[in-house]
């Protein structure tokens, strides 16, 4: 899209008859490369339109609380960018974001993933507009993995092989509930259900089911059916042994990828293969985008400015300044060049947005203390651990 052609579809949303001019606040957790891009879009959006942008970095530990107290006092900023989308539920409970599926073209929202979209929607409403996703996949030493295996089970008989006096075949954080819930919903589990609408039910908890079961016995028999994941290992510990280049093929995020490589380790991203009967790997995806303060003044401006920072174009430039994954499919395949964010965006095509109602708060404790008795005693009962974690998940 031309900027010309750009202008008119955003100047179209001030047919409500007010006037630019009134100059927007945006709060933002972002930092270094990513920040700098935003800078540089409001910037540009100043630039195109007049309307001064100011941008104001906040920590993400404060932004949910300040913007709670703040907003509906008139001393919130127009626009959040950079909330992850798991911690908008108690912010729209609290009243003080806008529903902005008015402002979303169909356009933008067709070329988005149905994921990214429903992590931005609470309640049956839009509240607010994805920029870029991220979660993890495999990342594979191409030096100790030439060729990627075409099936899990492939690629668990080959960690085997590369478990040696020298090597570790295929590590990670399985302890933790937010990598491991990738084998409890591959074979049929689930964290919350949806209703009609597609909402998340949260007395609807899917942790225990038949295949979350199955799914937890698989994540156990890394530890003692195959012996690849030993006893006391956590993120450190994995990702260390990666970065010195005697891990083999790792689970994690995108986060990791510059470490890596300021360690000379080649490495390539694909999703994990899929089992032998065609069930394709799918964990927790994050999403991040920009939200609107409902108590602004000046939403016209601000969801111009909101619309600006999610086109496509902009996506495009985020991803190639920052490494960000787009959440725009016409900016994945626009930046189809660099295979990292290529084998990230193919992963989590398949991935499930962590639930953002406040219920999940629940869910870390007990599911994190049921993998720990499943992963640290080999004769545990993987259906009696989970069923306990649901329990105390649902406050029984």
């Amino acid at each position: 899209m031309t900027l010309k052609k750009t202008m008119i579809a955003l100047l179209a949303v001030a047919s409500l008859g007010l006037a630019f001019g009134q100059g927007l606040t945006v709060w933002t957790t972002f930092g270094d490369q990513t920040l700098q891009w935003l800078e540089g879009e409001a910037a540009s959006f100043t630039s195109a339109f007049g309307v001064p942008v100011n941008v104001v970095k906040l920590d993400l530990g404060e932004l949910p609380a300040t913007v709670l107290r703040a907003a509906p006092q008139g001393e919130a900023a127009d626009l959040f960018v950079g909330v992850p989308h798991d911690q908008i539920g108690n912010m729209a409970d609290g009243g003080v974001l806008a529903d902005m599926s008015v402002y979303a073209t169909p356009g933008y929202l067709a070329d988005l993933s149905e994921q990214a979209r429903l992590a931005y929607t609470f309640a049956g409403k839009l509240f607010g507009l994805p920029m870029f996703v991220e979660g993890p996949a495999l990342i594979v030493n191409t030096d100790l993995v030439p060729a990627a295996p075409a099936t899990y089970e492939e690629m668990i008989a080959l960690a085997q092989e590369l478990t040696t006096a020298d090597t570790f075949g295929f590590m990670f954080d399985a302890p933790n509930f937010y990598f491991a819930y990738v084998y409890l919903r591959t074979f049929g589990g689930y964290v919350f259900g949806r209703d009609a609408s597609g909402s998340l039910v949260a007395t609807d908890v899917g942790l225990a089911s038949e295949g979350a079961v199955r799914g937890a016995q698989a994540l156990k028999d890394l530890r003692f059916a195959y012996d690849l994941i030993p006893s006391g290992v956590n993120y450190d510990v994995a990702n260390g042994l990666f970065v010195d280049g005697s891990l083999a093929m790792i689970y994690n995020g995108p986060w990791a990828i510059s470490q890596y490589r300021d360690a000379g380790v080649s490495v390539a991203v694909l999703p994990v293969p899929p089992l032998a009967d065609g069930t394709e790997f799918g964990g927790f995806m994050g999403v991040q985008g920009v939200l609107m303060n409902q108590f602004s003044t000046n939403k016209v401006d601000a969801a111009n400015f909101a619309k600006w920072i999610t086109r496509a174009d902009a996506q495009i430039s985020m991803a190639e300044l920052s490494g960000r994954i787009p959440a725009s499919e016409a900016a994945l395949r626009a930046v189809g060049d660099d295979p990292i964010i290529q084998g990230f965006g193919l992963a989590l095509l398949n991935a499930e947005p962590m639930p953002n109602i406040p219920q999940m708060g629940q869910v870390w404790g007990p599911a994190g203390n049921a993998l720990s008795v499943i992963l640290e005693t080999a004769g545990s009962d993987v259906s009696a651990a989970l069923q306990r974690a649901v329990a105390e998940i649902l406050g029984n």
